[in-house]
């Protein structure tokens, strides 16, 4: 019996851990948004973290499909003597939709700003799991 009333409480408490609530679904696209951000040029994670039918905008006049942007983002990595970070990220959920806007500032190794860019990427939950479908960025001007 005391085995069936633990395994009852398990169940539970991993079910209530698994719940899905608007706060919950932010936290969690604001948490892939962070994975992409620091792994942005490694196969395995845009993998994981791009749909299927993800589209990426560019200024080319091209709409990279998931595999070409992969492609171009391990060819074309980050320099290692750069970094960038969120100057601001705010995520809005629709349901099994999630809007990601934001302005991700890149920096030198001294500290220099090297530009910074204004983005939003669309999310879908499928799968168990928030998945980019939609990319696109500006390049911030000077007001100068």
């Amino acid at each position: 019996m005391r085995f069936v009333l633990l395994a009852a409480i398990l169940l539970q408490a991993g079910s209530e851990a698994a719940v899905r609530t608007p706060d919950n679904d932010r936290k969690a696209v604001e948490s892939v948004e962070r994975e992409w951000l620091a792994h942005v040029s490694d196969r395995a994670a845009l993998e994981r973290i791009l749909g299927s039918d993800f589209q990426h905008p560019v200024p080319q006049g091209v709409v990279l499909t998931k595999q070409q942007h992969i492609k171009w983002a391990v060819t074309h990595p980050r320099p290692a003597n750069r970094t960038a970070r969120f100057e601001q990220l705010h995520v809005r959920v629709y349901g099994d939709t999630a809007i990601a806007n934001g302005i991700v500032d890149q920096r030198d190794a001294a500290g220099g700003s090297l530009g910074r860019s204004l983005f939003t990427d669309v999310f879908v939950f499928r799968d168990g799991r928030w998945q980019a479908v939609n990319a696109q960025e500006n390049t911030i001007r000077s007001s100068q």
